[in-house]
C-alpha cells in the first residue's frame, strides 16, 4: 500500500507543477489533447507489438510539434482538435486488428493505483525534482510571463515551447499508470487555476499549484480507499468540485 501512496503523492506533485506551466502559457487545451493523443499512440503501438509507452510518448511529441508548426498558420484550437481526433482515430482503428489482452490499455485511460510500483514512484519523484530546478531558469520564467517580451530579449521561444511539450509529455506518461488519461487532463489544468485564484507571485503560485494537486490526489486516494471506489473517477470529481468551489467562494467574497 505504501508504494501506492508514494506514487499518488509524487504524481500529484508533478502534475501540479506541470499545471503551472500549462496554465501560464495558455496550453490547457493542448495539454488535454496531448494526454488523449498519447492514448491513441499507445493503442497503435500495442497493436504493432511494441511497448505502448513508446507509442504514447511518440504521439505526445508529434502532437506538440504539430500544434507548434501549424498553430501559427491556423487557429491553434482548430489544429489541436484535428490532431486529437487523428491520433484517437488511429488508435481505435489499430485496436480493431488487435486480438490480445487490452485491459491494461484501458487502465491507462481511467487509471489504476494497483498498476503502480515503487519504480513509478521513484521516476515521478525524480521528474518532480527536475521540474522544480527548471522552474528557476530565468529564460523560462520570462517566457512564461510573456512570450513576446521573451522573444524580444533574444530568448529561444520555439525551443522553450518544445521543452515544455517534452516535460508535459513525459510527465503525463509517468502518471498514466496511476492517474489515467482523463484524470491527468484535469490535473494539468485545475491546480494552477486554483493557485492563481489566491496567489499572484511566480514561485508562490508554482509551489501552491503543486501543493493543491498533492492535497487533492491524496484526499482522492483516501476517499477511494475508504469507500472502495476507482481512484481516477473519485479524484476527478474531487478536482472538478474544488475548482467550482473556489469559483463560488470568489464570487461570494466579491459580492
Amino acid at each position: 500500500m505504501w508504494e501506492h501512496i508514494l506514487v499518488v503523492l509524487f504524481g500529484g506533485l508533478l502534475l501540479g507543477f506541470l499545471s503551472f506551466f500549462v496554465v501560464s502559457t495558455q496550453m490547457s487545451f493542448a495539454a488535454s489533447g496531448i494526454a488523449h493523443a498519447m492514448f491513441g499512440g499507445m493503442a497503435f503501438a500495442l497493436a504493432l507489438g511494441f511497448n505502448p509507452k513508446v507509442g504514447g510518448v511518440l504521439a505526445g511529441v508529434l502532437m506538440g510539434v504539430g500544434v507548434y508548426v501549424f498553430g501559427g498558420r491556423f487557429p491553434r484550437d482548430a489544429v489541436i482538435g484535428i490532431l486529437f481526433a487523428f491520433f484517437m482515430s488511429i488508435g481505435a482503428i489499430a485496436l480493431r486488428f488487435y486480438s490480445g489482452y487490452s485491459d491494461v490499455l484501458w487502465s491507462y485511460m481511467f487509471g489504476s493505483v494497483a498498476l503502480s510500483s515503487v519504480l513509478d514512484g521513484v521516476a515521478l519523484a525524480g521528474f518532480s525534482a527536475v521540474t522544480v530546478l527548471i522552474s528557476g531558469w530565468h529564460p523560462l520564467r520570462l517566457f512564461l510571463f510573456n512570450a513576446d517580451i521573451a522573444a524580444s530579449e533574444g530568448v529561444p521561444v520555439g525551443l522553450l515551447h518544445m521543452l515544455l511539450v517534452a516535460l508535459l509529455t513525459f510527465g503525463i506518461m509517468f502518471s498514466l499508470n496511476t492517474f489515467g488519461s482523463i484524470l491527468t487532463s484535469a490535473m494539468v489544468i485545475a491546480p494552477a487555476l486554483i493557485a492563481f485564484s489566491v496567489s499572484k507571485g511566480f514561485f508562490t503560485s508554482f509551489l501552491l499549484s503543486g501543493g493543491v494537486s498533492l492535497a487533492l490526489s491524496l484526499f482522492g486516494y483516501a476517499l477511494a480507499f475508504a469507500f472502495d471506489l476507482p481512484f481516477g473517477a473519485t479524484t476527478g470529481v474531487l478536482v472538478s468540485s474544488a475548482v467550482g468551489l473556489i469559483f463560488v467562494l470568489k464570487r461570494v467574497l466579491k459580492w
